[in-house]
Order: C-alpha cells, then sequence, then structure tokens
C-alpha cells in the first residue's frame, strides 16, 4: 500500500472524519465478541486495520483485562484512537502500532489470544490473512474477522461488474472453506445487518462526501467513488454483504 498515492491520500482524507472504515456497528462488535468466548481474564487481543477505533473501543470496554495492540498504517486514525481512548479511560489497556497487518514478523507465535479485523482484511487478501495471522493465536485463540462476499447464486450484471473491478467477492461457503483449509475451524457466521452499511457507514460518509472539494480532482473522485459505492448497495445489497467470522485454531 503506497501512502503517497494520491488517489489513496484523497480516499483516506474523505475518510478521516469517519468512526467506521466499512460496514459495522457496536451492536455487531459486542456480538461477535460474545461469539468469540470464553477468553483468558486478561486476553491479549490484537485489532488489525483498527482505523480510529470503532472496535478496539469497545473491546476495551467489555474486556477490562485485555491489553489491545490497534494496528493500522494511517497515522491519523491512530491519533484518534489514542484521544477516543483518553477520553473513554482506557488509553492505559490500549496500545498504537503505526504499520500493515502483513508486517508482523516481530509477534511471537501463540502470542495472542483474539485477534480482530472488521472490515480490513481485503486490504492484504483474505486468504493471506489468514495465513499469516493463524500462527499468532494462542491453542485456545480466537480470530474473528469480517469479510465482504455473495449472498446469493446469481448476483445482477451491475453488482459484479462493480465487484469484480473493486474486489472480486466470493461466497460464504467458498470463503468458510478458505478458513478451514489455513487451519481453523469455524465456529460462527453472521451477516452484518442493513443497518451496518446504511446508518453506520454509508450516511456520514455520503455527507462527508458531499463536501468534499470539487476543485481537487483526488477528492472529488474520491467523494463521487463512495457515493456510487453508496448508490449501489441501496439497489443491490441484497445480493452482497460482509459476514463476520468466528474461526479458531483447527
Amino acid at each position: 500500500m503506497d501512502l503517497n498515492d494520491p488517489e489513496l491520500k484523497a480516499m483516506l482524507e474523505l475518510h478521516e472524519g469517519q468512526l467506521r472504515q466499512g460496514p459495522g456497528s457496536r451492536r455487531t462488535t459486542e456480538l461477535l465478541l460474545s461469539l468469540a468466548g470464553p477468553l483468558p481474564e486478561e486476553p491479549r487481543v490484537l485489532d488489525l486495520g483498527c482505523g480510529p477505533g470503532a472496535s478496539a473501543l469497545v473491546l476495551a470496554e467489555r474486556l477490562p483485562g485485555a491489553r489491545i495492540t490497534a494496528v493500522d498504517v494511517h497515522a491519523p486514525f491512530l491519533r484518534r484512537l489514542e484521544e477516543h481512548a483518553r477520553e473513554a479511560g482506557t488509553a492505559d489497556r490500549i496500545t498504537v502500532r503505526e504499520g500493515s497487518m502483513d508486517a508482523l514478523d516481530d509477534l511471537p507465535d501463540g502470542s495472542v489470544d483474539l485477534v480482530w479485523s472488521e472490515g480490513a482484511a481485503y486490504t492484504v487478501g483474505f486468504d493471506r490473512a489468514l495465513g499469516l495471522w493463524r500462527r499468532l493465536l494462542a491453542p485456545s485463540g480466537a480470530l474473528v474477522v469480517t469479510e465482504c462476499g455473495w449472498i446469493v447464486d446469481n448476483p445482477s450484471e451491475e453488482a459484479r461488474r462493480f465487484w469484480d473491478a473493486a474486489y472480486p467477492l466470493r461466497s460464504t461457503a467458498a470463503n468458510i472453506a478458505a478458513a478451514t483449509a489455513a487451519g481453523y475451524t469455524v465456529t460462527a457466521a453472521y451477516l452484518l445487518p442493513d443497518s451496518d452499511w446504511l446508518d453506520s457507514y454509508y450516511a456520514p460518509l455520503e455527507a462527508d462526501a458531499l463536501r468534499a472539494d470539487a476543485s481537487d480532482p483526488y477528492a472529488a473522485a474520491a467523494a463521487e467513488g463512495a457515493l456510487r459505492e453508496a448508490e449501489l448497495y441501496r439497489a443491490h445489497g441484497h445480493e452482497y454483504g460482509y459476514m463476520g467470522y468466528v474461526l479458531r485454531p483447527a
């Protein structure tokens, strides 16, 4: 990921005002956490692609004994997470780490009880993420990861054309098969509701997109892309969705 790429920079800047950089909600984070248990009293948690901390802050609240390392490549997101953690009184339990979720070679095998990644694994590829993160888990650990995929057998041409260009999707069954092949047992799979897309993610993003600087071609393109994606979901969201997977070492 080239953070100096002007298109990527514009996209990140558009998202900097958002608490979430992808579909999700507090309710979904809490539900997935309940499905991931049981965990040790003082779990070691790794939140990958944490953004400004929408998930990390909930995990810190719900796991009072946890030590959380929150990883993201975009420094402004991490600074905002630190600010939110101070306000929430959890700054002493959240450590931020600037870097990529596929650059974790310094972490020992079996050193994490809970690996968490909402709406971010696609940046390195779902299969690659599964392979890279498997060794980090303690024998009784859990990986919670969300991944977008088809939820119908025959998606429309418009939806398929968009996703084939942006990030080719697979079915839930294919993603479960990939997780099994990577050495996991799939203990739960949960389809995120429409409100996680439309209310938590797209509504604030569209508001910022409509305020984007039209004189900046990169900012304008990022805004147009966000608005187009939101409209696609309204028309075809019944064909695809984010699935939350709870995985344990097989």
